[in-house]
């Protein structure tokens, strides 16, 4: 497979939750098809997508509000839910403030999968994510993030701030343009 993972989610759910996301898994040495990596001037946005779909093991889907009322939110996932019809797992489910009743609503396939919620941490759903698709990595990331300390895990990280410009509940992200893929992070 050219990706390890395609990242399906709604363009509002940037900011808060998937662009950290992202970086961190594509700082872990991942390759990771997300629209702001794939996505060129000119490129056809449904041949770019079908390509990230069919050549990526797995598909992180990022569920929210947001998510549930998008058309190419609904492309990519078809996609994704065709592929796994063979049989094997590809969707990998993260749930972004929304709850069981809410994604059974949307779709109550995607309830009966096991999901990580968002708001566990980044920290803690890359971990999950990791145990899925690179368990001895998993296992690396999980001793050094206990062994570090607090202070140590936030240096780490990407760091971010709340901003004025959005609602208390969302927050913008510091990036360490520095880092590239396969560094310590």
């Amino acid at each position: 497979m050219k990706w390890d993972v395609f990242i399906c989610h709604a363009n509002e759910d940037k900011l808060t939750f998937v662009e950290k996301l992202a970086y961190e898994l594509r700082n872990k040495g991942l390759r990771v098809w997300y629209d702001n990596f794939a996505l060129k001037l000119g490129d056809s946005l449904r041949r770019t997508i079908d390509e990230g779909v069919a050549k990526s093991r797995y598909g992180i889907v990022v569920l929210s509000k947001a998510f549930f009322v998008k058309n190419w939110t609904q492309y990519e996932l078809d996609g994704l839910v065709y592929r796994e019809n063979t049989g094997e797992k590809i969707i990998l489910p993260v749930w972004l403030d929304v709850s069981s009743v809410e994604v059974a609503k949307y779709s109550p396939s995607l309830a009966n999968k096991v999901a990580v919620r968002a708001e566990v941490g980044t920290e803690e759903v890359l971990r999950k994510i990791l145990e899925v698709i690179k368990p001895d990595m998993a296992e690396e990331f999980s001793a050094a993030f206990s062994k570090a300390s607090r202070t140590e895990r936030q240096d780490r990280f990407v760091e971010y701030q709340p901003s004025e410009n959005f609602p208390p509940r969302h927050e913008v992200w510091k990036w360490p343009w520095n880092t590239t893929p396969g560094s310590q992070v």
